[in-house]
């Protein structure tokens, strides 16, 4: 084994076993207090700085999912042979999913419920259960039917007017079959593909901080989307439109969506703009103003602030994420955490970040909205100049995660999340867009939700 594995493996024992990866939150951001809610008019002003745009954003869509856990009660009714209301709900609601319209399933018989399920997903039929997520039918118009790949690119394409550049990070086996796929559309958008590094993989270890090993190799799991951080930046674009794979509306229902992200991206610049004519003319009631208008610092950090924080934030990467209302759908959400130094600052925080301790979760109890992965995101500083995005990683920001590995407990550590750890130190701007922007799909059922029919 090289001596350079070697001090990563040392470096990633240590952090498994003695790391404790929970962050301090001091409250929950909300309307007025860290998101912003705009008025008609600020919707207005940001879609009008997006129509001044010198360069067409570019879309960077995580997408290496399979679609297996869309299916997952499916195969656990094949081995168990025992029903569940999920699987009862499938085959009530099966016709009215896009994937019934395929040659392969229109004409199987739905009664033969068995094979009807292992023409889905056996390796030797459709196989959507090891199939990327983005090559699953997802909606149908007339007798045409679109995977969520298609429906992406069709979305962006609507966006921007001129020609749409559409990034997807997915499995290299697949890119073939995905990029076959899009070409059916016959739509004058780029689409480029890119690929998880392998050196990001994590090294697993069992309970002891063994490392685990397999064949004499030492086993690896890939390190969560924050390994994602090294393609974004590498994405040749001045601003960079984040989303998942799995939020997408069908066509009919996308207006708002695309509304959305202009609007969003637009306060981007805005905020830009404000930062720079900010430094221009700087002035403690003027950074007073700044801060009511978008909510970026909190109270501690507008007492200490001076000139010097001020170059600070001219020098970094911008975001601005869209944050839906929380109506009970899972993911992170936007919080004011508390760092080691005792700052104060906004951030994306996921579930596994937060102590299960009774006052963290009061905080948890207060929050009003969560992240749906909704952001337009500045590669540049304040003044243009391209920024390598690494340095303003947390690198303390990390996950630890705990699987099942041939029947013994592994665990392996997880890159700073993409949205989390990897974006901690970057100036953030929290709003509030509609909740029809988000109807992400979990599971096949979620299909049959309006966002997703005619």
């Amino acid at each position: 084994m090289q001596k350079v594995n070697q001090e990563e493996i040392e470096i990633q024992r240590k952090q498994v076993l003695n790391s404790n990866c929970t962050v301090e939150l001091v409250a929950a951001c909300t309307i007025g207090q860290g998101i912003k809610r705009l008025k008609q008019l600020e919707e207005f002003d940001a879609l009008e700085a997006y129509s001044t745009l010198k360069n067409p954003p570019v879309f960077f869509i995580p997408s290496s999912g399979s679609g297996s856990r869309m299916f997952q009660f499916l195969f656990e009714w094949l081995e168990s042979g025992e029903s569940s209301p999920l699987v009862e709900e499938f085959f009530a609601k099966v016709g009215d999913l896009a994937l019934r319209q395929l040659e392969a399933l229109k004409n199987q018989p739905i009664d033969d419920r068995v094979n009807f399920v292992k023409r889905l997903l056996d390796r030797d039929q459709l196989n959507f259960g090891e199939l990327p997520k983005g090559l699953i039918p997802f909606h149908q118009e007339g007798d045409r039917i679109f995977s969520s790949f298609q429906e992406q690119v069709r979305q962006a394409a609507t966006i921007i007017e001129e020609k749409a550049h559409v990034h997807f990070t997915i499995q290299k086996t697949f890119e073939n079959q995905i990029s076959e796929n899009i070409d059916l559309l016959k739509l004058p958008v780029e689409c480029s593909f890119s690929y998880q590094e392998p050196g990001t993989d994590a090294f697993c270890f069992d309970e002891n901080g063994n490392l685990v090993e397999e064949d004499g190799e030492a086993l690896r799991r890939p390190a969560g989307h924050g390994a994602l951080l090294t393609n974004l930046n590498k994405i040749d674009a001045e601003v960079v439109l984040v989303k998942n794979i799995d939020n997408v509306q069908h066509s009919s229902k996308s207006h708002v969506t695309k509304r959305t992200w202009k609007i969003i991206t637009g306060l981007l610049k805005q905020l830009q703009n404000d930062l720079c004519a900010l430094d221009e003319n700087y002035s403690t009631e003027r950074l007073q103003e700044f801060n009511e208008k978008y909510e970026l610092l909190s109270e501690d950090e507008l007492k200490n602030f001076d000139v010097d924080q001020l170059e600070i934030m001219l020098s970094r990467p911008t975001r601005v994420c869209g944050m839906v209302k929380n109506e009970g759908e899972p993911g992170g959400g936007p919080f004011w955490v508390k760092n080691k130094e005792g700052d104060v600052f906004k951030q994306i925080i996921e579930k596994v970040q937060i102590s299960a301790n009774a006052d963290q979760q009061e905080i948890v109890a207060s929050s009003s909205h969560f992240n749906p992965v909704f952001m337009a995101v500045s590669k540049t500083d304040c003044y243009g100049k391209r920024l390598d995005l690494l340095p303003f990683r947390d690198n303390d920001a990390y996950f630890i995660v705990e699987k099942s590995h041939k029947g013994k407990t592994i665990k392996y550590r997880e890159l700073p999340g993409l949205w989390n750890g990897s974006m901690s130190n970057w100036n953030t701007l929290f709003v509030e867009i509609p909740s029809e922007t988000f109807s992400p799909v979990k599971t096949v059922l979620d299909l049959t939700k309006p966002a997703h029919k005619a």
